[in-house]
């Protein structure tokens, strides 16, 4: 029997604290302080992301990024909500950033949290609000602040669709970037301007190989070409860049389509093959938005009155969700059998074709954490009396 989560109003206590209540009291005075900044929380996360590039064996890293709208509609005591898609649609948007291994496609940390209220944008850099920007503006500014990281390996920033502006890429230079494009988008292509879906006629697409996308295996083709990041609508003074065309399509066992997509990038270097794995493993920035919603820390349940609260826990979440992907990462026998061990602590169910999960080990590590304070804080003595109490109330053996 597992109790919802969602009910509890705040921290469970720890052993210094005698109830929940002032473990939640000192939970807000810590998220409250002002010494307690952006970036000295986000030390740690980017500590992690430091390690977790370096240990990497692949030559790039992805940097994947996305938007997520956290929906706050039934939480009146915030009042630095912004309106999202509609007017139904209210709470903070969070633009974030997730390294992700280009070999295996295993998430490493995130490397950037901003987020979007009705007064300005709050970013884990910086203390200060600054003021709105579009999503891609506020996106380049992180992408720019992220290369100056100086991470052990090269970035590969990987965006969807929104990123679909030649003007815009032309402006990231020679950052290294991955992004798709709509089928009707123009590009000039062998002297004359052609939609993304035309161009595609011209390809041969071949069979690269089996890829899993988003927990189902497809069989993939590929197939490219070269364009120039020129619209028809522009009127440049010089030539446009050139960058390649990436077709990629996903079929099951009976050569039904799961997926097709136009991909463009600046990375010259690796084969197309690779560049179609990479935007797969974009998933992974989807998977961590479900760990910190609905499959793990229940943000949109969070009681946080400001949005400056909201992403000091954000950040502090972030941290142990990037724990739980170096644990879910590890295939040693010791990581195996502490894995199974979380897993059935957290009652979760799971595949037996995926027996361990992100969320289940997010869920067990929490019981195993109650289980270490209980511990700690009562005698064995204690805990046996506890359970002949037990049994009384509940007619059985406990």
């Amino acid at each position: 029997m597992t109790v919802n989560s969602s009910n509890a109003p705040g921290v469970k206590s720890l052993r210094h604290h005698t109830q929940s209540w002032a473990s939640t009291q000192a939970t807000w005075r810590f998220y409250h302080n002002e010494d307690v900044t952006f970036p000295m929380l986000s030390g740690p996360m980017l500590g992690l992301a430091r390690s977790g590039v370096k240990e990497s064996q692949s030559r790039y890293v992805l940097m994947a990024h996305d938007w997520c709208h956290i929906n706050f509609a039934k939480h009146h005591s915030k009042l630095d909500k912004t309106k999202m898609s509609h007017a139904l649609d209210v709470g903070y948007e969070l633009q974030a950033s997730l390294l992700v291994d280009a070999n295996t496609g295993a998430p490493i940390a995130p490397a950037g949290l901003n987020l979007l209220t009705s007064n300005g944008i709050y970013q884990c850099r910086s203390q200060e609000l600054q003021p709105k920007q579009s999503h891609l503006d506020s996106l380049f500014d992180s992408i720019h602040w992220q290369e100056q990281l100086h991470l052990d390996k090269p970035l590969v920033h990987v965006v969807d669709r929104e990123a679909d502006s030649a003007k815009d890429l032309r402006r990231l230079g020679s950052v290294h970037w991955l992004t798709r494009t709509k089928k009707g988008s123009t590009f000039r292509h062998e002297g004359q301007f052609k939609t993304a879906e035309i161009i595609s006629r011209t390809i041969s697409p071949y069979l690269k190989g089996v890829i899993s996308l988003r927990g189902k295996e497809g069989y993939l083709f590929v197939g490219e070409t070269t364009v120039e990041l020129h619209r028809k609508s522009e009127k440049l003074a010089s030539a446009a860049p050139t960058c390649r065309f990436v077709m990629s399509l996903v079929t099951d066992d009976e050569g039904k389509e799961l997926a097709r997509w136009y991909l463009l990038s600046n990375v010259l270097d690796v084969d197309a093959t690779e560049i179609a794995t990479w935007y797969c493993h974009r998933w992974n920035i989807e998977s961590w938005f479900k760990l910190l919603k609905s499959d793990g820390h229940q943000l949109e349940k969070w009681q946080q009155t400001t949005a400056e609260s909201i992403l000091k826990r954000l950040i502090t979440a972030s941290v142990a969700t990037t724990l739980t992907f170096k644990l879910y990462s590890d295939s040693s026998d010791e990581a195996n059998e502490f894995k199974g061990f979380l897993v059935k602590l957290s009652g979760r169910l799971t595949k037996r074709t995926k027996p361990v999960t992100q969320p289940s080990l997010l869920a067990g590590l929490w019981v195993f954490l109650q289980m270490c304070e209980v511990l700690d804080t009562y005698t064995m003595d204690e805990i046996n009396a506890m359970r002949q109490i037990a049994s009384s109330f509940f007619a059985q053996s406990v």
